[in-house]
């Protein structure tokens, strides 16, 4: 009896996945979701049809066939906004981020069901990039300077990453250029500056875009589909920041007195830290933008020390040059901050 409930779960899980998606979801992602061969998800696709749901196949350009489930009309009649399904989603996001992953499980797999449940025109409008909306809300509230925006920036990219629309963007670059540029957005990018990461139609690779120099913004009536391994979350996984560097290898070493404080901190995703025998704390991950980095170190003071790369140690060596150059110091930047160790 037990496999019998884990096989019916299991089925109830695939039916509310397939029907919750627009795109659909690869052969590859479900095995990878249900921690199962591709033979099991056949067959459970097998039973699916034998029970009358149709598991269709959705029209692509990519060489992966992708599945769903068409809503039936008791599903199509439940009417929910897309507001109201992408604030439980971020909700359980920001829960996820202080550590309750219980309750942030719960609440993404609501918004799952709820999904499932939403018409076709609905569920198009409730795909955003949630970590976009964290962004946004996040840049309203968050304490401490920040760069001021044109009216209406951030609620306009808002509604295009609900609504998976295009914007034409007129921006204008570092050398005071202005241009204007068709875009895909993926999302957005803050910190002491917001950015949008998105994609200019026709080209392949992203780019940031500061939202600072946008002079105008306007939401096309054309759609697109969200290019695959193209959201925040993939585009900025070996990141420290917002630039997009190659990643290296990153050692720091924090002293027994700051131990306990940076051992709270996440300087990222595929960090790991390990107590050295006088107490210190060894932080290791591998992420591109040595300056960002060097910008954030550069706060611990005395309490961190960069063992890798040297290029991160060269850094730092150059913004104390900058600082005591330009507030006027009377010794050498060679006599108070030391130079890089050689490799």
């Amino acid at each position: 009896m037990p496999d019998r409930h884990e096989k019916l779960a299991q089925a109830v899980d695939l039916v509310l996945t397939l029907a919750a998606t627009r795109y659909g979801r690869s052969m590859a992602e479900l095995t990878a979701q249900f921690s199962c061969g591709r033979r099991t998800i056949e067959r459970l696709f097998a039973a699916l049809r034998q029970a009358g749901l149709d598991v269709e196949e959705v029209p692509s350009d990519l060489r992966e066939k992708r599945w769903r489930i068409p809503q039936s009309r008791l599903l199509g009649a439940v009417r929910l906004s897309a507001e109201e399904v992408a604030e439980i989603d971020a909700a359980g996001k920001r829960l996820a981020r202080a550590g309750y992953a219980a309750r942030a499980n719960l609440l993404a797999a609501t918004a799952t069901k709820l999904r499932a449940m939403m018409d076709e025109a609905a569920r198009r409008r409730a795909e955003p990039d949630v970590e976009a909306l964290l962004a946004a809300e996040g840049l309203a509230s968050r304490p401490g300077p920040r760069i001021g925006l044109a009216d209406g920036v951030i609620e306009t990219l808002r509604h295009a990453l609900l609504a998976a629309r295009r914007v034409r963007i007129r921006y204008r670059n570092a050398g005071g250029e202005e241009r204007e540029h068709l875009v895909e957005p993926c999302g957005l990018l803050y910190g002491d500056r917001p950015y949008l990461l998105g994609l200019v139609v026709g080209k392949a690779e992203p780019v940031t875009w500061r939202l600072d120099r946008v002079i105008s913004l306007e939401v096309t009536g054309e759609a697109f589909a969200p290019r695959a391994g193209h959201d925040v979350a993939s585009l900025m996984a070996d990141c420290f920041g917002i630039w997009r560097d190659t990643p290296v290898q990153v050692v720091l070493r924090f002293a027994p007195s700051s131990a306990a404080d940076a051992a709270n901190w996440v300087f990222h995703a595929s960090q790991t830290q390990e107590r050295a025998p006088d107490g210190a704390l060894m932080v290791r991950f591998r992420a591109g933008g040595l300056r960002e980095m060097a910008f954030h170190l550069a706060t611990w003071g005395e309490a961190v020390e960069v063992l890798e790369p040297p290029a991160l140690r060269e850094e730092l060596v150059n913004l104390g040059r900058l600082l005591l150059r330009r507030h006027g110091a009377e010794a050498t930047s060679d006599e108070r901050l030391p130079g890089p160790k050689a490799a």
